[in-house]
Formats: C-alpha cells, sequence, structure tokens
C-alpha cells in the first residue's frame, strides 16, 4: 500500500486490472489517457493484457511536458462532459510522469472527482511519480504550481513497459532509484549503483523495491507534514533547473537529469554545512557524474536559478528549505541554506563539469 492505495507488480498488476475492469458495470464509462507515444507503443499491450479495455475510448495528448497544462486540462473536462462521464467514469491514466499527473489532476477535479488508475510506463513514472496521490499541472512558467492530493485507485507497475524506452529515457528514472537508496536505504543505494542498468530483468526487483521505499514512506506521511520531505533530495535545486532548461529551446534537460544535478549540489552542501564526510560526497558525486551528461550553464544564470528556486512551494523568500544527507541511507530535511549557498553549489557542479571535460580523452 502506498498512503491509501495498493501498488501491484508484474503480472499480478494488469490482472488486478482486468478483474477491476471486469467488476464494473456495463454502463460505467472508462476512458484511458495517453500520450502520442504510449498510445503507439503501449496502449497495444495493455489492450493484450487487459481484455476488458479493449472496446474502450483511449484519448491522445501530445507527448512531452508541454501537455500539462491548463488547456490541456481544459479539453479533457470537455471531452468527459461531451461523454456524458458522471462520477462513476473511470480514468486508466497510461504512460510516464506527466500522464498520470494530468490524468490525475483532471480525474480529481472533474465533477469533484472520478476515479482513477495509473499504469505507468516509464521508470520514473514506476518508482516515483504514479505513486503517492500527488497531481499536478504546470502554470505561470511554474512546475507543478497548480495541484490537488488525490488517491488513485490502484497503481499497476508492469516492467515489460520499460522495452519501450531509449537508454537516456530510462537513466531518467534510475536518477530517482538513487534518490530512494541515498535517503531511506544504503543497500538499495548500493545494489542500484551495481546494476546493469541494460537488463530489465535484473532491474526488477529493484523497482520493486524502489516503489516501495516511495510507499512505505507515503503511508507515514501522506499529507508531506514530516518524512515524506525526504523525498525532496534533489528537487530544490533540480526543479529550478528544469524550469531554466524549459525557457530556452536550446537547453534539452529532463527530470530526472535535473534532479540528478540537485543531488550532486546537495550532497555537495551535505559536507560543505558539516552533516557529512568527503568520502561519501566524492562517491556519489563520482556515481551521479558518471551516470548523467553534462548541463552547462554559466555564473551569470545562477540569479535566474535562484529566482526559479523562489516559487518552489517549500522555501522562503530569503532562505531555502533543503533536505541533506547525514550518511548513506540516512537524511534530515528542512535544513535552511542561504541563496548565497545555493550559488557556490551550482558553482561547484560546474567545477566538476570543468574538470570531468578537462580529463576525457581526446579523440
Amino acid at each position: 500500500m502506498a498512503g491509501e492505495h495498493p501498488v501491484h507488480f508484474g503480472a499480478e498488476a494488469l490482472h488486478r486490472l482486468q478483474e477491476h475492469i471486469i467488476g464494473l458495470q456495463p454502463s460505467t464509462p472508462v476512458l484511458v489517457l495517453a500520450d502520442t507515444h504510449t498510445a503507439y507503443a503501449c496502449a497495444p499491450v495493455l489492450m493484450e493484457e487487459v481484455p476488458a479495455l479493449r472496446e474502450r475510448e483511449v484519448v491522445v495528448v501530445p507527448a512531452g511536458e508541454g501537455s500539462k497544462g491548463v488547456d490541456t486540462c481544459s479539453a479533457l473536462w470537455e471531452h468527459l462532459a461531451a461523454q456524458a462521464a458522471g462520477r462513476d467514469a473511470l480514468l486508466v491514466c497510461l504512460g510516464g510522469g506527466v500522464v498520470t499527473d494530468l490524468g490525475g489532476f483532471v480525474a480529481a477535479t472533474y465533477k469533484r472527482g472520478i476515479r482513477f488508475i495509473h499504469v505507468p510506463t516509464t521508470l520514473m513514472g514506476m518508482v516515483d511519480a504514479a505513486i503517492g496521490g500527488k497531481t499536478a499541472i504546470d502554470a505561470a512558467g511554474i512546475k507543478n504550481l497548480v495541484g490537488v492530493f488525490a488517491q488513485p485507485l490502484m497503481v499497476c507497475v508492469q516492467p515489460a513497459f520499460l522495452r519501450t524506452l531509449g537508454k537516456r529515457e530510462l537513466l531518467n528514472g534510475v536518477a530517482e532509484m538513487v534518490k530512494h537508496g541515498l535517503v531511506r536505504d544504503a543497500a538499495h543505494w548500493s545494489a542500484v549503483r551495481r546494476a546493469r542498468l541494460h537488463d530489465l530483468d535484473a532491474l526488477g526487483p529493484l523497482i520493486e523495491r524502489s516503489a516501495t521505499i516511495k510507499a512505505e514512506v507515503v503511508t507515514e506521511d501522506p499529507r508531506e507534514s514530516g518524512p515524506r520531505k525526504l523525498l525532496n533530495f534533489g528537487h530544490s535545486i533540480g526543479h529550478a533547473l528544469e524550469a531554466f532548461a524549459l525557457e530556452s529551446p536550446d537547453r534539452d534537460l529532463l527530470h530526472g537529469e535535473a534532479v540528478a544535478i540537485g543531488m550532486v549540489c546537495a550532497t555537495w552542501l551535505s559536507w560543505r554545512l558539516g552533516h557529512l564526510d568527503r568520502d561519501r560526497m566524492n562517491a556519489i558525486q563520482e556515481h551521479l557524474m558518471g551516470l548523467f551528461p553534462p548541463f552547462h550553464f554559466g555564473s551569470a544564470d545562477h540569479h535566474r536559478i535562484v529566482e526559479l528556486m523562489r516559487n518552489d512551494k517549500k522555501n522562503a523568500p530569503d532562505r531555502f528549505r533543503f533536505v541533506l544527507l547525514t550518511g548513506i541511507g540516512e537524511a534530515i530535511f528542512d535544513v535552511p541554506v542561504t541563496p548565497v549557498q545555493v550559488g557556490d553549489a551550482l558553482d561547484h557542479y560546474r567545477l566538476l563539469v570543468r574538470d570531468a571535460e578537462r580529463d576525457r580523452p581526446k579523440a
């Protein structure tokens, strides 16, 4: 369980979904929400494994963060209304974090709430985004500015969907798995660090463990008033970098890549503020810098990144609240960090990128 909803894994997951759809009244409106990628690559697999969905409508939105806005929500609300969907309707959200965030928010707000089920198709969705009952859309250029807590009926995690992903999209979710280990489970950190990321069969148990960590934390603190804040490790700077990248078409940065940079910066701050020893800091930084490509920005960009951080709901205007590490698998939250210290952490990341590129063998 993750708070109020069960999380099912593997072949059992889609079997449970089939049972649930069969158990509905024949007149119950059921729609599948997909994006342009999952409608092509994943919906046929879903229909094969869940025959009860074959005659149901698939509603498709454009893939990407651009769909997570008010315009898309309005179109989906209007579509539900045009189908005369009542409060007994069910929305099955088939996709990554954008689809589950968007679909959960639309379902939670249409007619004050209809039922929804998440079927995540990305690693990010399976281990993090689809679990926990957070829904949100972007507005005013701010990621996840508008949202509500709303619980899905269930989350169905079928790792076979990961075969539709490329390496970069897979690594996007690995960032959250690293985070789970660093803040909660040292053994999981070690296992993810050693994992053969190209072997999906070997990843299966690690995906289940990471999803279980997320579910355990959510169960302890459904509304993020205490321990659930630990899951924000790397996100204070990460969300700001993600928003910064979206401001220019020349910058390309996935959510997990942004969080990885945020974790590098937060790990350095953990050492700088006396919470973490240097050897552990170096081990974490080395792993993250080896997994993800460098992201380039200049010292002149620090001001804009800090400004974007001020929009984060966790922060005050003159001081930020960070999750910092006290060890591997141990962390503390609500640690005050100043804008100057954030700038120092960004400088540290830029120096790591410079050194890595300087030491790279010439072709």
